[in-house]
């Protein structure tokens, strides 16, 4: 019978233990790997009943859930509750963005069993979508919308809860929230029901992080909120794609906001950037977060190279030994280049099934700024739609939607945006309606406009991309025409 020490026979032992090897690395990785639970397609459809009534802007998400399934079924529900809103349907928003919050909470809840969960968690493109801390807060934000139109106004408060919860949590660390438009939204919210006190600690919640916010009056009772821009986006870089970047995809163009209704015209405050949330974590900023595994990726290709290295020393040595006839040695130092090549491959397989990319997944409808103001009406009184304006830098009017008005008791909430997130036709235009009053109001361009877009550079401290004004005027228009109206019903790219 050989000995180890008697090398010609390693040719012939060495691939029966390498394949043993590959054998119960490759099924350790299969007992560890990305979660083999079946999906459940056709969730997004449920909540839609009944079936023969789904809009036709909700069918694109109910086709994506039942092919993507429980992986992106998060982010497929909250884009889907906020088209359901912009089509003025809140029932369906409050289904929809009631079950992406359910399953946001299995991992980002504020108990313990949360919080084992999250250290063990890591966002990577492989696994569900829970989104980043400001897209779970928007969920919430969105939510609240939708179940304004209660009369129990305790649920939307409840969700603005959750939402500034939602902003305090990443993957593994709590930070402090510093959204300002929940404690806004909800004391605004707390006066609607009578409850002054409590609306008071809420806008001194406002004041503390930004003072120049102006805060509503215990008789205002109508809430108008405009959301302008588009969302943030999301960049993978670094050696394995493991670093998360922001950036802002909004041009910058639109600096403030008017609401009119018949001849009233208001200005719009900037309450929150969108952006900022995405980019910074309690104040703090996070231009990039690092991927766990990708240390570890990293750690093994280390290992693997090491090994390879010594496997390769090792059976030098065995081999001068053999030919030395030290049986001892060459056994010896030809075990610890198998040991070594072992190690070596178990750690390129381990290397090689450790993904730590980015996820990039983006909850691309998002707006990358929030404007309000607030206002007194009679509730009923026979209702005249509102108009939202988009203004440049200069404080002219660029374009104008028509808004949503969702109502609770005495309180009206009016909602508005400049990118549709569903179909283009979920916003009618009123730009010609929103001129006259403008130009009867501001004589063209509005000085209110670009006062407030100072007080908003102020208090968000925004750096936005600088305004690009045209010297000339294009060939195809008009030089006669004084309103130049920018189209913004039509899908961003």
């Amino acid at each position: 019978m050989r000995s180890i020490a008697d090398l010609s026979a390693t040719p012939r032992f060495v691939p029966r233990a390498l394949a043993c090897a590959v054998w119960l690395t490759l099924s350790g990785c299969a007992s560890t790997g990305l979660d083999t639970n079946p999906v459940e397609p056709g969730r997004i459809e449920q909540l839609l009943e009944p079936k023969a009534e789904v809009p036709s802007a909700l069918r694109p998400f109910v086709l994506r859930d039942q092919e993507q399934g429980r992986r992106d079924r998060v982010l497929n529900e909250a884009m889907a509750g906020l088209a359901a809103l912009e089509l003025s349907q809140p029932e369906t928003a409050q289904r929809l963005l009631s079950d992406a919050q359910a399953l946001i909470e299995t991992i980002y809840a504020n108990d313990p069993a949360a919080n084992r969960a999250r250290s063990n968690f890591v966002p990577e493109a492989n696994k569900d979508f829970k989104g980043d801390p400001y897209e779970r807060a928007m969920v919430g934000y969105y939510l609240s919308l939708a179940d304004f139109s209660d009369d129990d106004l305790d649920n939307a408060r409840a969700d603005l809860r959750f939402a500034e919860i939602q902003d305090t949590m990443s993957a593994a660390e709590t930070f402090q929230s510093d959204m300002v438009i929940m404690p806004f939204i909800r004391g605004w919210l707390y006066n609607c029901s009578g409850r002054n006190a409590q609306a008071k600690d809420e806008f001194a919640a406002v004041q503390k992080f930004k003072p120049g916010i102006k805060t509503p009056t215990p008789k205002d009772n109508v809430l108008l909120i405009g959301e302008v821009g588009l969302a943030p986006g999301k960049i993978a870089s670094g050696r394995h794609q493991e670093e998360l970047r922001y950036g802002r995809r909004d041009d910058g163009k639109m600096r403030g906001v008017t609401f009119t209704q018949g001849s009233e015209l208001l200005v719009g405050q900037q309450i929150e950037d969108v952006f900022w949330q995405a980019s910074t974590r309690g104040g703090r900023a996070v231009d990039k977060i690092l991927a766990g595994k990708a240390s570890f990726r990293n750690t093994a290709q280390g290992i693997a190279t090491g090994a390879a290295v010594f496997a390769q020393i090792s059976a030098d040595i065995a081999h001068n030994a053999a030919r030395r006839k030290d049986s001892d040695d060459a056994g010896q130092y030809a075990g610890l280049a198998l040991l070594g090549m072992l190690v070596s491959i178990g750690s390129d397989i381990v290397a090689a099934s450790t993904h730590p990319e980015a996820d990039t997944r983006t909850w691309s409808s998002l707006p990358d700024r929030i404007y309000v103001a607030t206002s007194q009406a009679d509730v009923n009184a026979e209702p005249t739609p509102w108009s939202l304006g988009f203004h440049d830098a200069r404080g002219e009017l660029q374009g104008a939607v028509e808004m949503k008005t969702f109502r609770s008791g005495a309180c009206m909430l009016i909602w508005g945006r400049q990118y549709p997130g569903s179909y283009p036709s979920s916003w009618t235009d009123s730009s010609l309606r929103h001129e006259e009053v403008i130009q009867e109001k501001c004589k063209g361009a509005c000085s209110a406009i670009t006062e407030q877009a100072t007080l908003d550079a102020k208090n968000f401290n925004t750096s936005l991309a600088p305004l690009a004004v045209p010297t000339e005027v294009p060939d195809d228009v008009d030089s006669g025409v004084t309103f130049k109206r920018r189209i913004f019903l039509t899908y961003p790219n």
